[in-house]
């Protein structure tokens, strides 16, 4: 694997969070997550799927483009994509969406504490089957570390190594972004 899959995949997958991953905020009064550099821990119950940890530095501009990344990608890949709060530390999505000719309904549940931690589950059906699976389990684990690293800036996304990703990746989500905008 060459490394513009690989940003192409981390890009997807720092969408793919923005999307699910409380972002959407926009749509419905979600909590909003403390500044700073947060861990996320994910997991899939597909065991070709080892769990990872990215860290990623927030500050209130990058949730902002998260939030713009999760409305675009919902508009994009999903004829459906319904928040519902179901207390104020609770919330659902339903979403109806397609990725290429596979058609993907998610379903998913988030846990809030506060604006320092949150814990999703999301669900998804694959009809037809992508990777010879019809249903994944995901679950994504969140939690404020503090200020940022001194080598991390705002944006930055930061893949630990992982046997599907062995040297690791740093992106900025903002750099991300600009190269988007002027290819645009």
């Amino acid at each position: 694997m060459n490394a513009v899959p690989r940003m192409n995949q981390a890009v997807a997958a720092a969408v793919f969070i923005a999307l699910l991953g409380c972002q959407c905020a926009t749509a419905v009064d979600l909590p909003k997550r403390k500044p700073g550099q947060w861990q996320i821990t994910l997991t899939s119950d597909d065991p070709r799927v080892p769990a990872r940890t990215e860290d990623v530095c927030l500050d209130a501009a990058t949730d902002a483009l998260l939030d713009r990344f999760a409305l675009g990608a919902s508009r994009q890949l999903c004829s459906r994509f319904d928040w519902k709060r179901l207390d104020a530390d609770r919330a659902s999505v339903e979403a109806e969406c397609k990725l290429g000719a596979t058609q993907m309904t998610i379903r998913g549940d988030v846990a809030f504490v506060g604006d320092t931690a949150y814990r999703e589950q999301i669900r998804t059906h694959y009809d037809p089957p992508l990777r010879g699976r019809s249903d994944r389990l995901s679950v994504h684990e969140a939690r404020w570390m503090g200020a940022c690293a001194p080598d991390m800036k705002p944006g930055d996304v930061v893949s630990r190594p992982s046997p599907m990703l062995p040297t690791g990746m740093k992106i900025n989500l903002k750099d991300v972004a600009g190269a988007e905008q002027a290819a645009r």
